[in-house]
């Protein structure tokens, strides 16, 4: 029978895959908590923490999670997901079957080969992290070291990751390179932890970190809470800076913001460079969406492009996103010329490809706020449940345009004057406060990222 160690070390192989298929934010979301409780026969047994995770992933993310079975090679044909409720009725896995065992560690990431500096398009948002980048891709060690890129999802930041990953593995073959996650640096810690006296397995955990010429670790924000992790990393960042080995670091927030780091670590990555990625200008987002449409060979009029480029502000990946459906729409019609038709184009995609519906946008904000979605359509009015209320009005009113607000009325169970209200301070907000369009834009990738 398969151990726990080995299951979680597979699992993890399977997050990785995983984490690239679908959007980060439905990952971290959905599939973060998300851990093997056990397996029978060829099925793998997940536990999730909630009957929403639950029912999300079997509804939207199933088809993804079998495939990245079957790219990871995994023992398994199919999955089922369990609350802890459920738990008594299947047999865990157990510890000590995976003393027995030959423990491995999780491999490197693989780099989207699509991912290169040629690929990204460089803008006045942009400028200073794609050349901060390139530098220490082509020196890597001997300038800007370490290396920290933090930036709201959706902005490129993988794609620079990728890039590096690329462009050494392709000018400098003689490097070793290491890309995980955070999340998977954290597992092969507490599996050295578990196994400190397999002197093998303390060999294999320092060679992987220690030995490499590139350590690059993404969204290190999921070290909160782990600080035996962080004294781990600490002393393994100095011993790599002392051998000017590079060290490349991503977050979704810049390190003042990460309140959670041991002082040390976090004086450890400012040490170096720190560079951002800011929300594309127009300007950029309409260069992105010509670069993409004469990669993808769709034949869209410049007017469309310009259209796209004011309907989504913050995200590059839901531009890109809409760039495809229109793209596909348009097999239908050469050129696409026409505002009506990729009004209608997308209309059509959020309600059938993306099943974007008032249920949907209200279950993600309430998953989102971790509140119930019977209190946001309820009569309480605390301050928990009036904000995440409020959120999902505003969205409706904006990923639904069509919908009558007479309706919106009905769903809610609010007056007219409420729903207006609600609507319009929380778009207020997003125009003024950079915390409230990041939770808004966050809750929005999650629904169309489905």
């Amino acid at each position: 029978m398969i151990s726990l160690q080995d299951t979680n070390r597979i699992w993890a192989k399977i997050s990785d895959k995983l984490s690239i298929s679908i959007s980060m934010v439905a990952y971290c979301v959905y599939f973060k908590n998300i851990i093997p409780y056990t397996v029978r026969d060829t099925t793998l047994i997940l536990l999730a923490p909630l009957e929403s995770h639950r029912n999300v992933i079997n509804n939207n993310y199933r088809q993804s999670l079998l495939t990245a079975f079957k790219a990871c090679d995994a023992p398994f044909d199919d999955f089922m997901i369990i609350l802890d409720s459920e738990k008594d009725s299947f047999a865990p896995l157990q510890d000590k079957e995976a003393a027995a065992e030959t423990v491995e560690l999780s491999e490197s990431m693989t780099f989207i080969k699509e991912y290169t500096f040629q690929s990204f398009v460089i803008g006045d948002s942009n400028k200073l992290a794609a050349m901060a980048a390139l530098a220490v891709a082509d020196k890597p060690g001997s300038i800007y070291n370490p290396l920290f890129i933090y930036s709201r999802p959706g902005l490129g930041k993988t794609h620079l990751l990728n890039a590096i990953g690329n462009f050494i593995k392709d000018c400098r073959k003689d490097l070793e390179i290491m890309y995980v996650t955070a999340e998977n640096f954290t597992n092969d810690y507490i599996y050295s932890i578990r196994n400190n006296k397999n002197a093998d397995f303390m060999k294999s955990f320092n060679e992987k970190y220690r030995g490499k010429d590139v350590l690059m670790i993404d969204d290190i924000q999921f070290l909160e809470k782990a600080e035996k992790t962080q004294e781990a990393l600490f002393h393994i960042f100095n011993d790599l800076y002392a051998k000017n080995k590079q060290i490349i670091i991503s977050s979704d927030r810049p390190i003042k913001n990460l309140t959670f780091l041991d002082e040390r670590l976090a004086s450890r990555f400012a040490s170096g460079i720190t560079v951002d990625i800011q929300p594309p200008s127009f300007e950029d987002r309409v260069a992105i969406l010509l670069h993409k449409s004469h990669q993808y060979n769709f034949n869209i009029s410049e007017k469309v492009l310009y259209y796209l480029a004011d309907l989504e502000k913050s995200n590059i990946r839901v531009l890109e996103g809409m760039l495809k459906t229109i793209g596909i729409y348009s097999k239908l019609k050469e050129p696409v010329d026409s505002i009506d038709f990729v009004n209608e184009a997308l209309r059509t995609a959020t309600t059938t490809e993306n099943n974007v519906t008032i249920d949907s946008i209200t279950k993600a904000t309430a998953d989102y706020f971790n509140v119930k979605m019977e209190d946001i359509l309820g009569s309480r009015r605390t301050k928990d449940v009036v904000l995440p209320r409020q959120f999902a009005i505003y969205l409706v009113s904006v990923m639904l345009p069509d919908r009558p607000l007479s309706n919106m009325v009905e769903y809610f169970k609010r007056d007219h004057s409420t729903i207006i209200s609600a609507r319009d301070k929380i778009g207020s907000k997003y125009e003024s406060d950079e915390h409230v369009r990041t939770m808004l834009d966050d809750i929005k990738n999650i629904v169309l990222n489905k």
